[in-house]
């Protein structure tokens, strides 16, 4: 077994974690910081109904804000405690893997059709770290 592949493995999911956590922390700052305040409240304060219960966009898009920031930190946390808590020699696990790219798939897809460039290469740059990180643990010694 290749240990410096494995270091390398580990290191890049170690990076796209951590990556993550600084992400869903800087959305939650920022949810604070400038998405809470009276003049958004005053343009997204309007009726709706949705599942057929009463609401208003502000506080729809208030709640998806907040748990978008949250769930971010919460998946990067547990990239860290995966990493953390292998056992020495053993890569990445492939599975948690590919559904990480799948999530990065879809802030590539919102990067193009809602967020801007700062999103999609965020996000084909996080695919293509964990790739790397599957390829080396797949290579042959």
């Amino acid at each position: 077994m290749n240990t410096k592949r494995i270091k390398i493995s580990k290191g890049l999911f170690l990076f796209n974690g951590v990556t993550t956590i600084l992400i869903g922390l800087l959305h939650t700052y920022a949810h604070f910081k400038e998405l809470v305040t009276p003049e958004v409240n005053s343009l997204l304060d309007k009726a709706l109904v949705v599942m057929g219960v009463d609401s208003n966009i502000w506080s729809l898009w208030q709640g998806m804000s907040l748990m978008m920031g949250m769930q971010m930190v919460a998946m990067g946390l547990i990239s860290v405690l995966i990493i953390w808590n292998l056992k020495p020699g053993v890569f990445p696990p492939t599975n948690i893997s590919l559904v990480i790219i799948l999530m990065l798939m879809f802030v590539v897809y919102c990067g193009i059709n809602f967020f801007g460039p700062g999103q999609l290469y965020g996000g084909i740059a996080g695919i293509i770290i964990q790739s790397v990180s599957i390829l080396l643990s797949k290579l042959k010694n």
